[in-house]
């Protein structure tokens, strides 16, 4: 089966669009952008037009290039304290000049829709409600909107990063699957690929996998976005061997586009959602 996002976030644009009515105040989410990296602009503005679509507040804060660590907490401090402000996102990555760590650590963890400050990250290592990084909860939601099993399940994420494969392994805990992280330093990762029963891949290489590395019914979750020799958005998996793995092996296979990546952004909106009805920004 084809895990297509978009029936998942058409059917929860209008469930979000309810809710947004429901609040007494509407919510509103500030981006910060620092410098003109053509990839964060083109993802901010898809951010911007879902919250357009229903009817979130959004504003961008366009910071220079060079600017200071400081320049820039001193724009999350004032954000942090506006009360008209129900979420903040700070667009990364950042210019190398600049600590992300530390200017992510800023942003009020209440805020933080995002999930990825120490607070919010801690909180779901102990199983404490948060704010948790959205492309691993898209990844749980688009799963589930297609009733692929998880409890019990071997699962293998080929990411070990703070945005995905460790907010992903605690996700995946909560649901009683067990989880193996793989990396670069991996041994055997192809034979660890053969084994799993839900591989999630987040390496980065286009196209790098194909009908070969995958056993017989397993769910494939793609999350990587690159552009293959033809400049065409493609995942790690070889978008030509979709309908061998799919109708030959019995694979469930995240697309790429139109899979993980708008699942991020619908969870992104549905968490600043979440924190509006849960503070006196909302009900």
């Amino acid at each position: 089966m084809l895990l297509d996002a978009r029936p998942y976030v058409e059917e929860k644009i209008k469930e979000l669009k309810e809710r947004v009515n429901k609040l007494n105040k509407q919510p509103k989410l500030v981006i910060i952008r620092v410098g003109n990296d053509f990839a964060s602009g083109k993802y901010v503005a898809n951010k911007v037009k879902r919250c357009e679509e229903v009817g979130i507040k959004s504003e961008i804060v366009h910071l220079d290039e060079n600017v200071t660590n400081g320049e820039v907490l001193k724009k999350i401090m004032m954000l942090n304290n506006d009360r008209d402000v129900t979420g903040i996102l700070l667009q990364l990555p950042l210019p190398e000049h600049l600590n992300e760590e530390y200017l992510t650590n800023a942003i009020d963890p209440e805020k933080d829709v995002d999930g990825f400050t120490i607070a919010n990250m801690g909180r779901l290592a102990l199983g404490i409600e948060g704010n948790v990084a959205c492309t691993p909860r898209g990844i749980i939601s688009l799963l589930k909107y297609y009733n692929v099993e998880l409890q019990g399940k071997n699962v293998l994420i080929i990411n070990r990063s703070n945005i995905v494969g460790k907010p992903l392994t605690h996700l995946l805990l909560r649901e009683n699957a067990t989880v193996t992280v793989a990396h670069s330093k991996t041994k055997d990762l192809y034979d660890q690929v053969l084994a799993a029963d839900i591989v999630v891949t987040a390496i980065g290489k286009a196209e790098h996998f194909d009908t070969h590395d995958f056993s017989k019914d397993t769910t494939i979750v793609d999350v990587s976005i690159n552009f293959n020799e033809e400049g065409k958005m493609c995942g790690d998996v070889r978008k030509s061997h979709y309908d061998t793995l799919i109708e030959e092996l019995n694979c469930n296979v995240t697309p790429v586009p139109n899979g993980v990546g708008q699942m991020t952004v619908i969870e992104l909106i549905e968490q600043t959602i979440e924190i509006a009805e849960r503070t006196n920004n909302g009900n």
